[in-house]
Parts: C-alpha cells; structure tokens; sequence
C-alpha cells in the first residue's frame, strides 16, 4: 500500500457549499416523507432512504459544478441569403404546404433544397 501525500489546501478541487447540500438533502427527505415515498408516516427516522436522498443531492451539486465549469460554446456565424424575397417566398410556400392536407414530399424537399442554396 503507498502512502500519498494529500495536500491540506486541495488546491484544483470545487468548492461544495456542504452547508446547502445537506439542507437539500434534508428538505428532499422530508418532501419523501411527507408524500409517502420511501418512507412510512410515523416510522423512525429511515437512514437508507436519508442516504438515498444525501447522494442526490451530491450528484446534482456536483454536476452543477461540472456545467458551471464548461465553457460557452461560440456564438453561430449568421449566413446571408442572396436572395430574401425569393427566400420569404420560399418560407410561405413551406408553411402552406404544412397546413394542407396533403403533405407533397417531393416538392418540400426541392423547396428546402433550393432555400438552403440561397443561404450557401
């Protein structure tokens, strides 16, 4: 068995508010035992279903860290239309041939075809 060394600090680890995670932990227990889930009305005090609801509220405290620390993806690049009014043209003749009754696959592929070509 090795010996490592942990640094007092944890320096590069989260920071977790234990404070609101076993509030959380508690308020969800309580919600359960309130509604009937897992637990019986008049029981004492049910240590599974208390750590059941104390590892949830790690896994979303943890996953919150693990978004927060995702970077925000680049903004889309905006692509002109060559031609707009074609385009709008284009757009109603779509939303017309959504709202009939029959729906003519061939020629809502050729639209979208020829609206993706102005947007190229």
């Amino acid at each position: 068995m090795t010996k490592d060394i942990v640094p007092a600090t944890a320096e590069g680890t989260p920071k977790f508010n234990r404070s609101e995670i076993l509030t959380k932990a508690w308020a969800d227990y309580r919600r359960d035992e309130f509604k009937g889930w897992g637990v019986r009305r008049g029981e004492p005090f049910n240590r599974k279903h208390f750590a059941y609801c104390l590892r949830m509220a790690w896994a979303v405290a943890k996953e919150f860290v693990a978004s927060a620390a995702v970077p925000a993806s680049p903004a889309p690049i905006v692509k002109t239309c060559t031609n707009p009014v074609r385009a709008a043209e284009i757009r109603a003749k779509l939303r017309d041939m959504e709202f009939g009754d029959f729906m003519p696959w061939a020629r809502r592929r050729d639209a979208t075809a020829e609206l993706a070509r102005l947007y190229a």
